[in-house]
């Protein structure tokens, strides 16, 4: 039922209808923004990485050929806007302070919870970026067969570099332990 709704949805925003474009989207954007913010290394950053993406999306609705899930094709297209947006940073100076800046937290009641995602954040900066990209997608709810069609390699590729990451990561999590 939910992929009829979603074939209606996208015959509709096809035709130029921007609700049924806005409710598909909805269903995605949250995974997008994951893996934007991941990519990019910033709030601000992946904000602009799911713009761009967002805008690419719209336009090119008429190219999807439905060979792989919607959303994977979204997070192609995601994955491509956030690395423009991290080699735009990188040509252009920088300002003293960016959103890449940790946020400060007033409250001590989440002292423990923003330890525990500093020590996530520094664990997945310490995988290799094609093992991050793929567990991060495999996280986000793609099949490894989806993650396949998105890194474009072999699905065989997929399972060996998001073990190789969970295992990575389970130690770099050890050790901030």
């Amino acid at each position: 039922m939910a992929a009829d709704l979603d074939q209606h949805r996208l015959a509709a925003a096809r035709s130029g209808d921007q609700d049924a474009f806005r409710e598909l989207w909805r269903d995605c954007e949250r995974t997008v923004y994951g893996l934007c913010v991941h990519l990019t290394g910033g709030h601000n950053d992946a904000l602009d990485a799911m713009q761009e993406t967002q805008i690419a999306v719209w336009r090119n609705l008429h190219r999807f050929e439905q060979r792989a899930p919607f959303r994977s094709w979204v997070l192609a297209i995601a994955r491509n806007a956030a690395r423009d947006v991290v080699r735009r940073r990188a040509a252009t100076p920088q300002p003293l302070l960016d959103d890449r800046v940790e946020p400060a937290f007033p409250q001590p009641l989440f002292a423990d919870a923003v330890d525990a995602v500093l020590d996530l954040r520094a664990a997945l900066a310490a995988l290799a970026p094609a093992h991050r990209e793929a567990l991060l997608l495999w996280a986000g709810g793609l099949t490894y067969e989806q993650v396949a069609v998105v890194l474009e390699v072999p699905v065989g590729t997929v399972k060996t570099w998001i073990f190789r990451a969970r295992q990575r990561l389970r130690g770099e999590l050890a050790g901030h332990g």
